[in-house]
């Protein structure tokens, strides 16, 4: 094994770090004595978010000699065990015996392939010259395993699909985000790049295909977290529950799941029903980073109780990918999953608010840095009496019982202000504000 990982090790220093890493604007969290862990959906990209890394230690005057790097989903590493991974030091320090003196950031792919790699990961932060960044799938690498495993000793960076600035900038549409205030030729590209987002989706590996290649695609990211994410992860045994579960939360994205809903509809087609379970599943799909939940804006548990949560999708392209629909309620809720999507990327707690008369706003949305409040409503338009009445109806009681001054409607292509300072907006532009 000693010569197998100085081969992969070799190897990574005669191809260099690829040249065609697509710059994202990470924030990327070192520390020392903390392991940095990437984390986030399959095929979102987090490989290419520590070649990025590396790139910048490479650029800003680092020597590629004092960078390790190994990929441990090689198949010549699949019988490697932790009494192995001492060997990966050793070698680097044969290859470069200079540059093992000095500071060497490590970057290790799938490292939790190996049965005991917490043990090797700690004694690497223990050393004054190690730099740890540890990436790989949700399946074992959950932030809260990771966290007892280091005994508190990681810092989390998320990985998710291309935002709309960073689609903008991927596909070559622009190449600068445009700034405020857009000229009507611009606006007319942005509200068109944004309804192609809207249908595609941000998945790196999906830009630019035709309709069948990227859905085909789409479908097999789903099926590779459902299958090794969860049902191998946790030895599922009802998988046709499981996977009625998350068919149910694919066809009711952006509303209130329930687990009695779900329970009750598995009861009817004579499959295990046990709500405990369901709930489980839920939470292993969000673990893997395919669903988001949105609970309710309350101290109560009994309210807490009759409101379930609503759960979001990781990715539009992914809704279209597995689900039929196009009609006009369809495309308001696409249109609030990529706005939850748009937030979810900043430091931010989301939660949905009904005011006293039941009225609902789609997302409080809390500044976990400032604490600062917001209340974000989301319509599809505003063309009709009824649909403005209930969505302004709903915000403005809402902003006078919880006090926050803060508040936009977030539309297709309705822009203006009222006159109560509640901003109307359409996506496009609310997703290239900075604070979005």
């Amino acid at each position: 094994m000693e010569e197998i990982i100085a081969q992969v090790l070799r190897e990574f220093y005669e191809t260099g770090i690829p040249s065609d890493v697509c710059q994202r604007p990470f924030v990327f969290l070192e520390k020392r004595r903390n392991a940095t862990s990437i984390i986030g959906m399959r095929r979102t990209g987090k490989t290419y978010a520590a070649y990025q890394r590396m790139l910048e230690l490479v650029n800003g005057g680092i020597p590629i000699e004092r960078i390790v790097y190994i990929n441990f989903d090689d198949e010549r590493l699949r019988l490697v065990t932790v009494d192995d991974l001492h060997f990966v030091g050793e070698a680097h320090a044969t290859m470069y015996p200079k540059a093992a003196q000095e500071k060497c950031w490590y970057f290790l792919d799938e490292l939790q392939n190996v049965d005991g790699w917490e043990m090797y990961a700690r004694r690497l932060l223990d050393s004054p010259l190690v730099q740890l960044c540890i990436t790989g799938s949700s399946s074992k690498l959950l932030s809260s395993e990771v966290a007892t495993q280091l005994r508190g000793r990681s810092l989390d960076m998320e990985v998710f699909p291309l935002s709309f600035s960073e689609f903008l900038e991927f596909n070559g549409i622009v190449k600068h985000i445009p700034q405020l205030p857009f000229s009507s030729r611009t606006a007319g590209v942005l509200r068109n790049a944004m309804s192609r987002y809207l249908e595609e989706g941000g998945f790196p590996d999906v830009q630019g295909e035709n309709l069948r290649i990227r859905n085909k695609l789409l479908q097999e990211y789903v099926n590779a977290v459902v299958l090794r994410d969860v049902i191998e992860r946790y030895e599922i045994s009802s998988v046709q529950a499981l996977r009625y579960t998350l068919d149910y939360v694919i066809h009711n994205y952006a509303r209130k799941v329930s687990t009695r809903a779900i329970s009750g509809a598995l009861k009817a087609m004579g499959m295990p029903d046990n709500r405990e379970y369901i709930s489980d599943y839920l939470r292993y799909f969000a673990d893997a980073y395919l669903i988001y939940p949105v609970s309710i804006r309350t101290d109560s548990v009994a309210v807490r109780r009759t409101n379930p949560d609503k759960y979001y999708m990781a990715d539009t392209g992914l809704v279209r990918a597995m689900t039929p629909k196009k009609n006009d309620a369809e495309k308001g809720w696409l249109l609030e999953n990529l706005v939850f999507m748009q937030l979810r990327r900043g430091n931010n707690k989301i939660e949905y608010y009904i005011n006293k008369k039941g009225g609902e706003v789609d997302f409080l949305v809390t500044d976990l840095d400032t604490k600062a409040r917001r209340l974000i409503q989301v319509a599809w338009n505003m063309e009709k009496e009824e649909t403005k009445d209930r969505e302004l109806a709903a915000i403005r009681l809402a902003k006078d019982e919880i006090k926050v001054k803060d508040c936009s409607i977030v539309t297709w292509d309705t822009e203006g202000v009222l006159e109560d300072d509640i901003n109307i907006v359409p996506v496009w532009k609310f997703c290239l504000e900075k604070h979005a």
